[in-house]
C-alpha cells in the first residue's frame, strides 16, 4: 500500500510535466510511424483529449461551469454538423476528426485550467515546457547529424529535423514555442555560460529553420525580452541586467545582419524571380492588346470576354497545378472577379492566398445558414486536398459567424483577464514569468494568422492551451500582492 501511494502522490506531482514534455516524443513517432492511416501519436492525443474532461467531470466538486463550458463548445460543433447533414454530407468521419482537432485547444485549456490550481502544478507546467525544448533541440540536432532531418522548403531552404512533410507549418509555431521557453529560462538565470550560450544557439535553430514564422518571431522575442528587462528596471528598481540585454540585442543585429545567407533570403529571392518572370508576360500581352486596366471597371473587365480569357489563361497557369480544383469548379469569370484582374505575379503565387481565395468561392455558393455555421473541410480537401494554412480563414469559412465568433470570444476573455489583472495590480503583475506568457500568447494569436496550425493542429494547439491555462492561473486563480498581503 505504501508503494502506491508514493506512486500516486509522485504521478500527481508530475503528470503535467511528463505530459508536455512528452509532446515532442509524440512528434518524432509520429514521423518514424506515419502511414495513409494517421500515426499513434494522433491516437494518443486524442485519447489525451478525451481523457482529462471524462476524469474531471467525476472529480470536480463543483461540475457546473466546467460542464456548460464544454457544452457550450459542443453546441457549437454540433450546430455545424446538422447544418452540414442539412445540405448533404461529403466525409461526415473528416469533418468530425477535423472538428475533433480544431476543439482541442479550449478543451484542453479548461481542462489545464483546472488542474494548474496552485504554485506547484504551475512549476510542473513550466518544467514540461522547459524539457520539451530540451527535447525538441536535441532531436534537431540529432537528426542534422544522421542526415535524416525533413528540408523545409528544399535542399539547402531550411531544416524542419524530424517532421512530416505536411506538418512543416505547425512545426515552426512548435519551434518558435519552445525556442520562447528556453530563452524565458536562459533569461531567468544568472548563470553566465547559460546567459551567454543559449541565445545564440536559439537564433541559429530558428533561422536555420527556414520559416518566415520563425525569423521573425526571433525579433519579437528577443528585442521584447530585453524591452522588459529594462521596463522591469523602471518599475521594480534594483539593478540593470545589462549583460543579458548586451546578449539578446547583439543576437538580433547579427540575425537581422545575416540575412542575406539565411534559408529565409534564399526562398524570398526564389519567389521573387518567378514572379517577376510571370507578371512581365502578361504586362506584354495586356500592353499588345491596347489595354488600359487602370481606366477600366471591374464590371467592364468581366464584361469583355478576350480580357477574361487572358486573365483566366494567366491565373490558370499560375493557379492549376496548386489547385486544380478550382478551375473544374468554377469558370473563368468567377475567378478573374474573385482576383480582380490584379496582375500582381507575387501575390498570385502566394499560396495562401489561392487557398483562400478558392474557400472564398465556395463560400459564395453557400445559403445564409451555412454561412453562420460554416461549411465542412471536405469541401476543399476532396479532389487535389486543399486546406486552409491560415487558422482564421479557416475558422471562418468551415465554422462560420458562429464558430468564428465563438473561437474568438474565447481568446478575448484571457485578453480581459489579463487586462483586469494589471488593473488591479500593475506593479506586482509586471513579471519575467508573466511578460513570457503574454508574448507567448500573442505570438500564438499572430502565427495562427500568419502561419496556421496553432489551433487546428493538436500536437500545436496543445502548447497554446497550456499557455492560456497558465495565464489564467496568474491572473484569475492566484490571488494578486495586496490580496496576498492581507
Amino acid at each position: 500500500m505504501k508503494q502506491t501511494g508514493s506512486f500516486s502522490e509522485l504521478f500527481k506531482k508530475h503528470w503535467i510535466t511528463a505530459l508536455i514534455a512528452l509532446q515532442p516524443v509524440l512528434d518524432i513517432l509520429a514521423y518514424w510511424t506515419q502511414s495513409p492511416e494517421g500515426t499513434a501519436a494522433g491516437m494518443l492525443r486524442l485519447a489525451v483529449m478525451l481523457i482529462l474532461p471524462l476524469h474531471l467531470l467525476c472529480t470536480l466538486r463543483e461540475k457546473r461551469r466546467f460542464v456548460l463550458s464544454m457544452a457550450a463548445i459542443g453546441l457549437v460543433g454540433l450546430l455545424h454538423v446538422l447544418n452540414c447533414c442539412r445540405v448533404g454530407y461529403i466525409d461526415l468521419r473528416f469533418d468530425l476528426v477535423y472538428l475533433a482537432r480544431t476543439m482541442q485547444m479550449p478543451v484542453l485549456a479548461i481542462c489545464f485550467g483546472y488542474y494548474i490550481r496552485d504554485e506547484g502544478q504551475k512549476e510542473a507546467a513550466m518544467r514540461g515546457l522547459r524539457y520539451a525544448g530540451y527535447i525538441l533541440f536535441a532531436s534537431l540536432l540529432l537528426a542534422i547529424v544522421t542526415g535524416t532531418a525533413t528540408d523545409t522548403y528544399g535542399p539547402g531552404l531550411g531544416v524542419s529535423g524530424w517532421v512530416i512533410g505536411e506538418n512543416r507549418c505547425a512545426n515552426s509555431v512548435i519551434v518558435v514555442t519552445l525556442a520562447l521557453a528556453l530563452l524565458y529560462f536562459a533569461v531567468k538565470s544568472e548563470n553566465r555560460i547559460a546567459n551567454f550560450a543559449v541565445p545564440p544557439l536559439i537564433a541559429f535553430a530558428l533561422i536555420l529553420n527556414g520559416t518566415k514564422a520563425c525569423y521573425y518571431s526571433l525579433f519579437a522575442a528577443f528585442a521584447g525580452f530585453a524591452l522588459y528587462l529594462v521596463i522591469d528596471r523602471l518599475i521594480h528598481g534594483g539593478k540593470l541586467r545589462v549583460r543579458i540585454i548586451a546578449v539578446l540585442l547583439a543576437t538580433a543585429v547579427i540575425s537581422a545582419a545575416v540575412y542575406p545567407i539565411t534559408p529565409r533570403c534564399k526562398i524570398e529571392i526564389t519567389q521573387q524571380a518567378s514572379s517577376a518572370r510571370q507578371q512581365g508576360e502578361l504586362e506584354r500581352i495586356i500592353s499588345e492588346l491596347g489595354y488600359d486596366l487602370n481606366a477600366m471597371t471591374l464590371e467592364e473587365k468581366l464584361a469583355d470576354p478576350v480580357l477574361v480569357q487572358v486573365f483566366g489563361d494567366y491565373y490558370y497557369d499560375l493557379i492549376w497545378a496548386i489547385i486544380p480544383d478550382m478551375f473544374a469548379r468554377f469558370e473563368y469569370p468567377e475567378i478573374c472577379a474573385k482576383y480582380r484582374f490584379n496582375t500582381d505575379a507575387n501575390q498570385l503565387i502566394n499560396v495562401r492566398r489561392m487557398k483562400a481565395n478558392y474557400a472564398s468561392l465556395i463560400w459564395d455558393e453557400k445559403d445564409p445558414l451555412t454561412h453562420l455555421l460554416g461549411y465542412e473541410p471536405s469541401e476543399m480537401w476532396y479532389g487535389a486536398k486543399t486546406d486552409l494554412e491560415n487558422d482564421w480563414p479557416a475558422m471562418y469559412f468551415y465554422y462560420g459567424y458562429l464558430g468564428f465568433g465563438a473561437y474568438a470570444l474565447f481568446l478575448l476573455y484571457y485578453v480581459w483577464i489579463i487586462l483586469r489583472r494589471l488593473i488591479r495590480d500593475f506593479k506586482g503583475t509586471v513579471t519575467l514569468e508573466n511578460f513570457f506568457l503574454l508574448l507567448l500568447f500573442f505570438l500564438h494569436v499572430g502565427l495562427a494568422q500568419f502561419s496556421g496550425s496553432v489551433i487546428r493542429r493538436p500536437n500545436v494547439s496543445v502548447y497554446m492551451s497550456l499557455v492560456l491555462a497558465l495565464i489564467c492561473f496568474k491572473t484569475a486563480v492566484m490571488p494578486a500582492a495586496e490580496e496576498r498581503a492581507r
